[in-house]
């Protein structure tokens, strides 16, 4: 089952919404930013999905340096490499994983360095 479905089935049921196959395929239309089914990544919120989730599953909030304006290929890159829900501004990041949110902070928060060096491991694997 796509990792996507499984997550919404579970915030929907702590909603106490209905969870059949048309609600959950609504709810994933509404909730995610990109509906395709994906083997990883593909993970990105609306703000909408970032509000359901964030009042049922623990995130981890990670500022950047200072305010920036992001471009459709970082947050291509993003997509590819955050394997969790996550949920983007200009001043912060939001990450529903531990470990991800560990490696962000390592990176200071400057998620362009974190996207180049997870681009830069995969050209040399």
């Amino acid at each position: 089952m796509n990792h996507k479905i499984e997550i919404t089935k579970y915030v929907a049921d702590q909603m106490g919404l209905a969870t059949d196959d048309r609600t959950i395929r609504r709810l994933v239309a509404t909730w995610w930013q990109n509906t395709r089914k994906k083997d990883h990544g593909g993970m990105r919120l609306t703000e909408k999905g970032f509000e359901c989730l964030s009042e049922h599953i623990k995130s981890h909030k990670v500022r950047f340096q200072e305010e920036f304006y992001y471009t459709n290929q970082l947050v291509i890159w993003l997509d590819h490499f955050i394997d969790c829900p996550w949920y983007l501004t200009n001043k912060e990041i939001f990450v529903f994983d531990d470990k991800m949110a560990i490696q962000l902070v390592l990176f200071s928060g400057n998620i362009e360095k974190f996207s180049r060096a997870k681009a830069n491991s995969l050209k040399i694997s």
